[in-house]
């Protein structure tokens, strides 16, 4: 598999905000987003199965892996190879825009990951999802969204809203959060976070 980085942090989105994990950063991805906050992704390496593994053992994880990007469905025979050499010991989370959703619907997903976040950029993901009640305790739609121009139309589709801020603008980040924050309040949402944004900056790698 293509490899952008391995790496133990916290999780800073979502519903498993705060948590230990170990992020297995894949290469490459469906699309090209201006606002995207890990074009590095790009920069990957060819890592074995094995090698993943060793990675992962030398990161100390104890429980959860996150697997991200990019988008990690484009290597995802290669991910379930790690999956099932270590789904008795480890909980396997994917971070998804979903475009991918077509070729790996969510039943099959569901057989290699405990979690799934799916962050849609268009409304033919939604399309693929089906009825909630059936995934929505194991699945989360994350929109991203400014509450202006981004992704406006997938905001009723959400389980959980989370601010853009990567317009290297401190005074528009802030107001866009208490934007994004008020909406969830107002309209019963859930808020998440970027912890590792708001910690680290928007340009600190690996955490």
């Amino acid at each position: 598999m293509k490899i952008n980085n391995i790496f133990k942090s916290i999780q800073g989105e979502g519903r498993y905000a705060g948590f230990p994990v170990v992020f297995i950063r894949t290469s490459g991805c469906t699309r090209k987003c201006p606002w995207c906050d890990t074009q590095y992704h790009e920069g990957g390496k060819e890592y074995s199965t094995g090698k993943i593994i060793d990675s992962i053992e030398i990161n100390n994880c104890n429980s959860t892996i996150v697997w991200t990007g990019g988008e990690p469905l484009l290597q995802f025979e290669g991910i379930k190879d790690v999956i099932l050499r270590t789904s008795f010991s480890k909980i396997h989370h994917l971070e998804t825009n979903g475009d991918l959703l077509s070729k790996y619907n969510l039943e099959t997903l569901g057989l290699y990951f405990n979690y799934i976040c799916i962050s849609p950029k268009s409304l033919e993901v939604i399309k693929l999802l089906p009825e909630r009640s059936r995934w929505m305790e194991r699945v989360d739609i994350k929109v991203v969204t400014d509450l202006e121009k981004v992704n406006m139309d997938l905001i009723n589709y959400a389980t959980m809203l989370m601010p853009l801020t990567s317009v290297n603008d401190e005074k528009k980040d802030l107001e866009v959060k208490k934007k994004v924050w008020n909406y969830c309040k107002d309209n019963n949402i859930v808020y998440s976070p970027r912890l590792h944004i708001d910690i680290w900056g928007k340009n600190k790698r690996g955490v």
